[in-house]
């Protein structure tokens, strides 16, 4: 296995054994086999483990067990623990992890070294285009697990993928590898573990070698996105937008295309578009259906006579400024007002902002979100584009135009409905407490 781990690294240009690098260790098989390869490798390995806290006195016996083995081995070893389930309001706690272990992995790697290694392996990168098409994706779902990525503040790799699970299992076994067990594993509550547990061994017996043979299929196509994604950005280099940012696509170009959906995908690919929405806009280009509207994020694609026309999607959602010196205001579907930390509620409404006076600049203003907004979720540890905290959030495609942001000075601190932003929010020492509503519950009694 260190042969095939050796010649793959090689062949997907990853560090070589001379650049140390920080390791993800779980404590589980997998990464504690990976940590072990690359030590054999010659590379020079940092320890980092992220403790989820999700398993009580399991998490604290994963994080002891990793800092004892990489203390045995002389390795130096970093740890956090993340509040997983105050970051997973409105997403699934699997994804809020997800959220806060790269936001984490982000900060190591602006420390230095800014390379991180981690334990996926083959069978990891079928589960996850299976769990893609099941879900629904675009291109960047199908290219599943990639070898190496970029990351804010460095790269990740995975020198595993070129291995499956079995071949792991007897790695540990022949080289006695202390490994723990995830209970959380087998719980068929998660949907990846039915994949695992459930779909391939089925697809396995209904014809065997399927594992392998799904394990080709998706390196293949990881491949041809790669491939997709090159031509794409070559075939639209032309198509930009004008000095007042709207972008004009001849509908001939659409029409004729034999890959309508993978250029359409690639224009408006900071809008999240639906397929469902990419769908109907194919068919209007067919149908000649000149003055159709429709709305991606914060864009808004109109069919003209001879163009299909992307521009920003702000008609009818203005702004509105909220002035500090003011008691209270009111404006559009939102109202304001100043009040004391003892009127805070027990309960959290994403529908209503408590925020502490102190911690806000000016200009303070709710506008309409746009593409390439980025903001820092409470819990999460690092920043997320808005338009990926809507999709998580499943806002339907015709309500995303008229998501709005709440912007302190240059910073957003809400996404209105969703998510508030690190370091924000009243509490009880808050000395005073603005409190925004939206929607319905504008104008309540505090």
């Amino acid at each position: 296995m260190l042969a095939e781990v050796r010649r793959f690294m090689r062949r997907e240009a990853m560090p070589s054994a001379n650049s140390p690098t920080w390791v993800a260790v779980s404590g589980g098989v997998d990464s504690m086999v990976l940590l072990h390869v690359l030590r054999e490798l010659g590379h020079t390995c940092l320890v980092a483990h992220v403790d989820h806290g999700l398993r009580g006195a399991a998490s604290d016996g994963d994080r002891q067990f990793v800092e004892d083995h990489a203390m045995r081995l002389g390795l130096p070893f970093r740890s956090v623990r993340v509040d997983v389930m105050a970051a997973a309001n409105g997403i699934s706690v699997e994804m809020a992890a997800r959220e806060l272990r790269y936001g984490w992995f982000s900060e190591l790697l602006f420390e230095g070294p800014d390379r991180l290694a981690m334990g996926h392996h083959r069978d990891d990168a079928t589960e996850t285009l299976l769990l893609n098409l099941l879900r629904g994706t675009g291109t960047h779902g199908w290219a599943g697990i990639q070898p190496v990525a970029a990351i804010l503040g460095g790269s990740i790799y995975r020198p595993l993928l070129c291995v499956g699970r079995e071949e792991i299992l007897a790695y540990a076994r022949e080289n006695n590898i202390p490994f723990r067990e995830d209970a959380s594993n087998a719980e068929p509550k998660y949907l990846r573990n039915r994949v695992r547990n459930e779909l391939l061994p089925f697809l396995e017996e209904l014809r065997p070698g399927s594992r392998m043979t799904l394990a080709r299929a998706t390196d293949r196509l990881r491949e041809m996105t790669e491939a997709a994604s090159r031509w794409t950005e070559e075939a639209t280099a032309h198509l930009v937008p004008n000095e007042e940012g709207v972008m004009r696509i001849p509908v001939e170009l659409l029409r004729k295309s034999s890959t309508p959906h993978l250029l359409l995908q690639h224009l408006l690919r900071d809008s999240g578009p639906h397929p469902d929405v990419i769908d109907q806009l194919i068919d209007a280009i067919h149908d000649g259906s000149t003055g159709a509207v429709f709305y991606m994020g914060d864009r808004r694609v109109t069919m003209g006579r001879d163009h299909v026309l992307i521009d920003r999607a702000v008609d009818g959602f203005p702004s509105f400024p909220i002035n500090l010196a003011e008691e209270s205001g009111a404006a559009g579907p939102f109202c304001w007002e100043r009040c004391k930390s003892n009127a805070l509620p027990k309960a959290f409404d994403p529908h209503t902002a408590w925020l502490d006076l102190a911690k806000l600049k000016e200009p303070l203003v709710l506008r309409p979100w746009k593409a390439g907004d980025r903001m820092r979720p409470a819990g999460l540890g690092g920043s997320k584009l808005v338009s990926d905290l809507l999709i998580d959030a499943k806002v339907p495609r015709n309500e995303k135009a008229g998501a709005y942001v709440l912007v302190s000075g240059e910073t957003i601190i809400w996404l209105v409905g969703h998510r508030l932003a690190e370091g924000v929010s009243a509490n009880e020492a808050s000395a005073a407490v603005l409190r925004v509503v939206q929607g319905s519950q504008a104008g309540s009694p505090v």
